[in-house]
């Protein structure tokens, strides 16, 4: 079984359905006119249109109009565990896409969504199959990996722009813009949760139930990124960052940086990044409230 495969409707008249419950697929229909039957339900849709179809979701047919133009590509799961990006609704959202709307339609004239998919699949395409790369998996696996990002943007805006009880809540949205750009100098839900202008209990119950983790791990994993990062970049003094971190003193922020990455601040910086993180950042695997997954991933040796 190949961990990559890729089609253009238009060129290579692939029929799908063999590889229906295999493959995660993923069409950008750039053209013309296609069909997607699931849970006995018909989707049509025109060109500026992107199918995201989880390999558990229950597809029975996919059919192209003769004139279509669709940059069609298959991962398996091994591919995808290895290299998605840690996205905090990634259950959510898949299982949003798997039950409710799996077609995203490109449509924001800001980000060029149509064009930039478009340019990342065509990258994939170009890599995949060089007989003399030995880097093959680990270069298509990045674009891969840019690819999903890309993906994850388009449906950050859908969470913006559509008030849809399948989605996450648009508070959860702006929390995490907020925790991202704030959590070096603050880390309590309190913060946060008045910035948005709700209670601590409702900002961690919707982060609850859109990722799986409350509110308060989501800041941890936002400021042990930033920890780490400071300590292996910069000669700056425990003191100083702690200091600069808002920490209210060095023995408070030794306590945190162990808990969040399960070792001391020496440590991390000893460590020039090779450290075995086993706490905050270790906690990010695939959730298992995620039916994308149902099943373990097949090992490498599996897949070929």
């Amino acid at each position: 079984m190949e961990d990559f495969l890729f089609y253009n409707s238009k060129r290579d008249k692939v029929d799908l359905t063999p590889f229906l419950g295999k493959y995660n697929i993923f069409i950008l229909c750039k053209d013309g006119y296609m069909t997607i039957k699931a849970h006995q339900i018909y989707t049509p849709t025109l060109g500026g249109s992107l199918f995201v179809l989880p390999r558990t979701m229950p597809v029975t047919e996919i059919w192209f109009d003769g004139e279509a133009d669709a940059d069609i590509l298959l991962v398996s799961d091994f591919l995808m565990n290895e290299y998605r990006p840690i996205v905090p609704w990634e259950p959510k959202c898949y299982k949003y896409l798997s039950y409710m709307s799996h077609v995203l339609n490109l449509e924001d004239a800001l980000f060029d969504e149509k064009r930039i998919l478009e340019k990342d699949l065509d990258q994939i395409k170009e890599h995949l199959g060089d007989p003399y790369n030995y880097l093959d998996e680990e270069i298509t696996g990045s674009l891969l990996r840019v690819f999903l990002c890309d993906f994850w943007r388009v449906f950050f805006r859908m969470i913006y722009n559509r008030d849809d009880r399948g989605l996450p809540s648009k508070y959860l949205a702006q929390f995490l813009l907020d925790v991202q750009k704030e959590c070096k100098t603050q880390r309590d839900v309190s913060w946060y949760a008045e910035k948005l202008g709700i209670t601590s209990k409702y900002l961690t119950e919707i982060s609850k139930n859109a990722t799986g983790y409350p509110a308060s791990v989501w800041i941890d994993y936002y400021a042990a990124r930033v920890i780490r990062k400071e300590l292996l970049t910069q000669s700056v003094s425990f003191t100083d960052l702690a200091k600069e971190m808002n920490f209210t003193s060095l023995p408070v922020f030794t306590r945190y940086v162990k808990r969040v990455l399960g070792c001391s601040p020496s440590e991390v910086r000893d460590s020039k990044g090779k450290f075995e993180y086993s706490n905050v950042l270790g906690l990010m695997e695939w959730s298992d409230d995620d039916k994308y997954l149902e099943e373990l991933p097949p090992s490498k040796d599996e897949t070929e």
